[in-house]
């Protein structure tokens, strides 16, 4: 069994970050600045260890990196400390994003070093930052203290891989400055509500007049609450919703043929979003022919759906979209030319369509494959 912890990782983040100092470039005496919401002088809360970043403008990746390292075991309760002094950095227990060192065995997370080609493993070749080091090496370590489970359980395993995939991958990529497709064209639209972007645009402002490194800190307190917030978000999405989804579409897609026999008709026991896990699925079970239509009941209308599924998760064009005939046809004109009662309607695409009865909207999915197959 695996669950969310009410009292889990959203009490760290409303006590986080507790403190985070910044020596002076020219001396090793530390100036403390802390922010009030955070400050409480309890004896408890005594920095038992110390994880310096660099100062100045900061990134998505050491925000989220020093967040992700405070949630480990054996950086719980840590201060932070921002600074570029080389000795200072030398006495901390982990550096994160400064210093050219990776060195796991010394708690060393940089990736701005001559030589540096460290990636994820896993099948996924992009060059990590300093969030994605500290996700590597303490991921499951976090995961498994949510789910409540051990490292070694498959939830864990399976959840440290789509997590990084559908949420930290992108940012060791912002920030490597890798781009999202091959090609030299210029992006049709201009995307800055990234993450990577947001926590970027904390930084001060040019124009600000006080540019002290106390007000630099207090920005830097909320980019990791920002990007700490996102992360765990994503870890509960992944924990609540990813995961007994991807349960549901593989019982689905091994029944396919109980459907139909050519196994390119699937039908879902129960509405979940299924586009999340098709195309992986259809990989790890050696799906063959890939499935083209998805029934489900729309709970709404208490209706039946029938979705053709798209050629790949980030394209909108279908494997085999419903017959042009049918498409922008309504209810009896559309069961007219289909020969099929009780149609309700097919997109001007032919993306989806609907049908009053499961049988009907069974028949409207056989009927394309007869079509689309001549």
């Amino acid at each position: 069994m695996w669950a969310i912890t009410r009292g889990g990782f959203y009490q760290k983040l409303l006590n986080f970050p507790k403190t985070i100092s910044r020596p002076l470039m020219a001396t090793s005496n530390l100036i403390r600045v802390s922010s009030p919401a955070y400050s409480t002088g309890s004896p408890n809360n005594v920095p038992s260890k110390r994880v310096g970043t660099h100062s100045g403008s900061f990134h998505c990746d050491e925000a989220l990196g020093c967040f992700m390292i405070c949630l480990t075991t054996k950086f719980s309760n840590s201060e932070i400390v921002r600074t570029r002094d080389p000795k200072v950095l030398e006495g901390f227990d982990a550096v994160l994003d400064v210093g050219g060192v990776y060195d796991p065995s010394r708690d060393r997370y940089d990736h701005h070093q001559k030589g540096f080609e460290e990636v994820f493993g896993h099948g996924f070749n992009t060059k990590l930052s300093s969030a994605g080091l500290v996700y590597k090496h303490f991921g499951k370590e976090i995961i498994a203290k949510e789910l409540q489970l051990g490292e070694d359980h498959p939830n864990v395993q399976r959840l440290f891989l789509a997590i990084y995939k559908n949420f930290m991958e992108a940012i060791d990529a912002i920030d490597n400055g890798i781009n999202q497709f091959d090609t030299d064209k210029p992006p049709r639209y201009v995307n800055n509500t990234n993450l990577s972007s947001r926590v970027g645009r904390l930084n001060l402002d040019w124009m600000d007049p006080n540019q002290s490194p106390e007000k630099e800190n207090e920005a830097f307190q909320q980019a990791m609450a920002l990007a700490g917030s996102e992360f765990l978000d994503s870890v509960r999405f992944h924990a609540k919703s990813w995961l007994p989804a991807r349960s549901i579409v593989m019982e689905c897609i091994a029944d396919r043929y109980d459907t139909d026999p050519s196994g390119e008709i699937m039908v879902l026991k129960r509405f979940t979003p299924w586009k999340l896990h098709i195309f992986e699925l259809e990989e790890e079970m050696k799906v063959d022919p890939p499935i083209k239509y998805v029934l489900y009941e729309d709970d709404r209308g208490k209706r039946w759906r029938v979705q053709a599924v798209a050629i790949s998760p980030d394209r909108f064009e279908s494997r085999k979209p419903l017959p042009a005939q049918w498409r922008g046809l309504t209810d009896d004109e559309l069961s007219k030319e289909a020969g099929i009662p009780g149609c309700i309607f097919v997109h001007i695409s032919g993306f989806t369509g609907g049908n009053q009865t499961y049988e009907g909207a069974l028949a409207m999915a056989r009927t394309a494959l007869k079509i689309l197959s001549i």
